[in-house]
């Protein structure tokens, strides 16, 4: 733009004129822009004026006016003074000699362009364009199309659906990058298996499985038993007779390299079939000597499963259960005889797979792919690794039912089951509103199995009856290890029962009768009994109203037992004289490793005789002192004897209104006795007040520092402290 000033200045004119001259250059600056931009409006005005004439002397026909007429529409002059809208973004045209690969699956069929590339009409041009190219690697690209000289680009917008017309939609191709020529390496083409499927539920639940779908909830749990322990190839002809798999499935496994895959591809298939070729399936693996075991695992579940939906519950008295509550599972793994430990499949699986992460030979890349690479050295074109079956034990399943009514009709059901197989490790039946005459039913099967190890009857109302009956299995069983019967209305009638029972049994290690009213008549039953059982290494008596008395008498059997580690006494009352009666017993001799007495009414003065046992004892690993009326003095008490122990690794104090002068006291104990793990100082009252100068927040904070950072094992937690803000 010209600059007018100086010639303004030059002729003398005023401030008013020059401003005057400054707004009528600015309106004939924009008129001449403003004309620039729709001049081409105004040559296609003066275009139709002049054809217009030309149609009144009969010179052109009236069609091609109207054309004229509506592409001069687009284009009508505007007053506004905002700039003209910007042009759509021009298409991204790919050359026809571009060949770079590029996976189709992530291209949109649903757009139009997208349909049109996709097409089988424009696929078919492709290949006659391009008959060298492999389909696979060439990336589909569309011609480019010049545009037309009398269009604008929103003409380009408007014209695309007559451009692309006919699109069929077909399945995107796959392409996959051919991975580079590797030394000692070769490529072998192998037969295109079935895809890999998620495997994982979809199911709730508590909802109702039919019968012809419950074998892929099957299929779904033993899915890692079968790929670990299952060789198809061994047993492919009597597959293919029974017509479990089809011919060409059997020429595409032939002397596939990967067993697992092909393990998968007929789990696959036996999925997506009708509930008949599965029971074919088990009925091979069932007739032969290497796979009956597995057979028998999935034999279980089918049985599980008739029981729980098959059979009619029968309502009882109790509260409903909410529909949420509700499940039934299995978990599947190895049993070890020496050991008695089971060991999952699938964590089995994730160690197998984590161990063979920088192996070259053992590992397949794509597994659904076409293209396998495998080393030179793997003999017959199968690795290994991969074909040597997992053998860790004897394959157990471990039955948990929950939520679902198990009375009557359905416990004598679930008696037959236990009895029938000998793979049943545990039996979880929590919550099923089982009575005193359902455990009846049950109690023959305990009584004859002998593989199963755990029972858990919790939240079950089986009173002093089902105690009773239970008694009478426990003493004839030696398999049985641990047993739940917490919340279940037992007394101390039925403990008395119990407690005769396993007199006699010396293979029960873990029991917890926490929640019963066993009171401290059923203290006298259980002492006496601990004086004769020599196996129970665990006992928890979680709120059981057990009183002071009770426990004196208690620990009369405590200190009697050399099998007994851990005793549950928290939520019991037994205050300072209990604490005195337990100190009695509490000596050098006694077995305890882990004693619990939470919430059990102990102030300061029972810490002064805890401090006696505390540096007398050296078996003593955890002591949990949590919810008790301890505060400052209590601490100040057990301090002395703590820095001389050499055995506790965790102490719980939270909820027991300790200040910072507490806080003090057991920071001198963690400098003094490094064997300290963990200390526990959950919701106290640090942070809020102290008496002693040195207590202060500040150097507390720095205390923690330095301790912590000379023992790097030491945990402390401070949660819901000022302290800890």
């Amino acid at each position: 733009m010209f600059n007018l000033v100086p010639r303004i200045l030059r002729r003398g004119l005023s401030r008013d004129d020059l401003s005057s001259a400054n707004c009528d250059e600015e309106a004939s600056s924009w008129k001449f822009w403003q004309k620039i931009h729709l001049r081409r409006g105004d040559q296609k005005q003066k275009e139709l004026e002049r054809l217009r004439s030309d149609l009144e002397n009969g010179n052109i026909p009236i069609a091609d006016v109207s054309e004229i007429e509506t592409e001069t529409g687009k284009a009508q002059r505007s007053h506004s003074l905002r700039p003209p809208p910007k042009p759509p973004r021009m298409f991204l045209f790919r050359s026809s000699s571009i060949s770079t690969p590029r996976n189709s699956a992530v291209i949109n069929p649903g757009s139009d362009r997208n349909s049109f590339i996709m097409s089988q009409a424009y696929q078919n041009s492709r290949s006659r364009d391009n008959t060298n190219i492999p389909t696979a690697h060439v990336a589909p690209v569309r011609k480019e199309v010049p545009p037309e000289t009398t269009d604008n680009n929103n003409d380009i917008l408007e014209k695309k659906e007559k451009i692309i017309q006919n699109t069929d939609e077909v399945k995107p191709i796959i392409a996959r990058p051919v991975r580079g020529e590797q030394p000692n390496r070769i490529k072998i083409v192998t037969p295109d298996l079935t895809p890999r499927r998620n495997f994982s539920r979809q199911r709730r639940s508590s909802e109702i499985v039919p019968q012809e779908e419950r074998h892929k909830l099957i299929i779904q749990s033993s899915l890692e038993l079968l790929c670990q322990k299952f060789d198809p190839f061994t047993i492919m002809n009597d597959l293919k007779e029974k017509n479990v798999v089809s011919e060409e499935d059997v020429q595409a496994f032939q002397e596939h390299p990967d067993r697992r895959l092909v393990c998968e591809s007929i789990l696959h298939n036996l999925l997506e079939g009708p509930y008949s070729k599965f029971f074919i399936f088990c009925d091979i693996l069932r007739h032969n000597n290497d796979y009956n075991c597995l057979a028998l695992i999935m034999d279980v579940m089918k049985d599980i499963y008739d029981v729980v939906y098959n059979i009619p519950a029968i309502a009882s008295e109790e509260i409903p259960v909410m529909e949420e509550e509700k499940a039934v599972t299995f978990e599947i793994g190895y049993f070890n005889a020496e050991t008695g430990v089971m060991k999952p499949v699938v964590e089995l699986e994730k160690t197998r797979d984590s161990s063979k992460r920088f192996s070259r030979d053992s590992l397949f890349f794509k597994r659904a792919s076409r293209l396998s690479y495998m080393s030179v050295s793997s003999d017959g074109g199968r690795s290994s690794d991969d074909s040597v079956l997992i053998n860790h034990g004897t394959p157990v399943i471990n039955i948990c039912i929950s939520g679902h009514s198990l009375h009557e009709d359905r416990a004598k059901a679930l008696s037959k089951v236990v009895s029938k197989y000998n793979c049943i490790l545990e039996l979880r039946i929590g919550k099923t509103q089982l009575s005193g005459r359902d455990v009846g039913h049950l109690s023959h099967a305990i009584q004859v199995s002998a593989c199963l190890a755990v029972l858990d009857l919790r939240l079950n109302s089986i009173g002093n009856e089902g105690a009773r009956l239970l008694a009478v299995s426990l003493a004839k069983n030696s398999h049985i290890r641990q047993l739940n019967i917490s919340s279940t209305g037992i007394d101390h009638e039925g403990c008395k029962n119990l407690s005769d029972a396993l007199k006699l049994n010396n293979t029960i290690t873990e029991i917890d009768m926490s929640f019963l009213e066993i009171g401290d008549s059923g203290c006298i039953c259980l002492g006496n009994m601990l004086k004769q059982n020599k196996s129970i290494s665990k006992l928890r008596l979680r709120s059981s109203g057990i009183s002071w008395i009770g426990c004196g008498i208690l620990f009369e059997g405590v200190q009697q037992s050399r099998s007994l580690t851990v005793l549950d006494l928290s939520r019991n009352f037994i205050g300072d004289n209990g604490m005195e009666m337990m100190c009695r017993h509490l000596n050098e001799k006694c077995s305890l490793v882990e004693l619990n007495l939470e919430n059990c009414g102990i102030t300061s003065s029972g810490c002064a005789m805890l401090s006696d046992v505390v540096l007398s004892n050296k078996t003593l690993t955890n002591l949990d002192l949590s919810v008790n009326f301890i505060a400052d003095a209590g601490v100040t008490k057990l301090s002395a004897a703590l820095e001389r122990n050499k055995s506790i690794k965790t102490l719980g104090l939270n909820m027991c209104g300790i200040t910072n002068d507490g806080f003090s006291k057991m920071l001198d104990v963690l400098e003094c006795n490094p064997t300290m793990t963990l200390l526990k100082l959950c919701y106290n009252r640090l942070g809020k007040e102290h008496s002693n100068p040195t207590a202060t927040s500040d150097d507390l904070k720095y205390r923690v520092r330095i301790v912590t950072s000379s023992n790097p094992k030491l945990k402390i937690l401070l949660w819901g402290n000022s302290f800890d803000d």
